[in-house]
């Protein structure tokens, strides 16, 4: 590696590293709004947060996914409108992180190479189990939600299932990440049933969005690591054909 390639591999990364400093720093500054219920900082710093996180994956990938941009868009999106808590913002949220979550399950799938359906499955029973639960304890208490929690349920028992039933046969470091990625996503989710319980539901809302910005921070290192190592396959047969 020349002196040249070096020096802006060092910028890269020192950008990079500002960038998801930032990204932090503004995730703990919402959190705080959330608990605090102030919804002037909230709305000053939440629409950054995938933003920051979006353009520090873009400094640090080697190849980057078209289709991942896509879906932190329409995560994006689905932020703006849960900010504000009332029943139609919640609807137009759920679809586009639908959209999201959809376009990720797409994107996991061409990563991940099953021998076939079975360890999906047995992967998604501990998912189904404790999501079947918790439908069961709150029907009376949610209402009409419980059927958006059951919607955004599926499609985060299939995920679920993919990474820990790949997890259980590949246990590598991208499977790992991937895996605590999608198990924080679901903890968000059942955190949003609890608020339904407790007269303080600032609280909750903070922790869901702490559990939020740690997973959504996890997928992305793991699109970043799984890029890393195809870019090394990629360079070791092109060695090869050369020898």
């Amino acid at each position: 590696m020349s002196s040249n390639e070096y020096l802006n591999r060092w910028r890269n990364n020192k950008i990079a590293g500002i960038i998801l400093t930032t990204f932090f720093i503004v995730s703990f500054i919402e959190i705080t709004a959330e608990f605090n219920e102030d919804k002037f900082l909230v709305w000053f710093t939440k629409p950054l947060i995938l933003p920051l996180l979006t353009a520090y994956y873009i400094r640090r990938s080697k190849k980057i996914n078209v289709y991942f941009l896509i879906a932190l868009f329409f995560c994006w999106i689905a932020n703006l409108f849960f900010i504000e808590n009332t029943w139609n913002y919640i609807l137009f949220g759920v679809a586009f992180f639908l959209m999201y979550r959809i376009l990720i399950i797409g994107i996991v799938m061409k990563k991940v190479k099953m021998p076939s359906m079975l360890p999906l499955l047995i992967g998604s029973i501990p998912f189904v189990f404790i999501y079947a639960s918790v439908a069961i304890f709150t029907f009376s208490v949610i209402g009409d939600s419980l059927y958006l929690f059951l919607i955004q349920g599926v499609f985060t028992i299939f995920l679920g299932g993919l990474s820990l039933g790949n997890y259980m046969m590949h246990s590598s470091r991208a499977n790992r990440i991937l895996f605590i990625s999608t198990i924080l996503f679901a903890i968000n989710q059942f955190v949003f049933i609890f608020r339904f319980y407790y007269e303080e539901p600032n609280l909750f809302q903070a922790i869901a969005m702490a559990f939020f910005v740690l997973a959504q921070f996890l997928l992305t290192q793991y699109m970043l690591y799984t890029e890393k190592q195809r870019n090394r396959y990629l360079i070791v047969n092109k060695l090869k054909e050369v020898v």
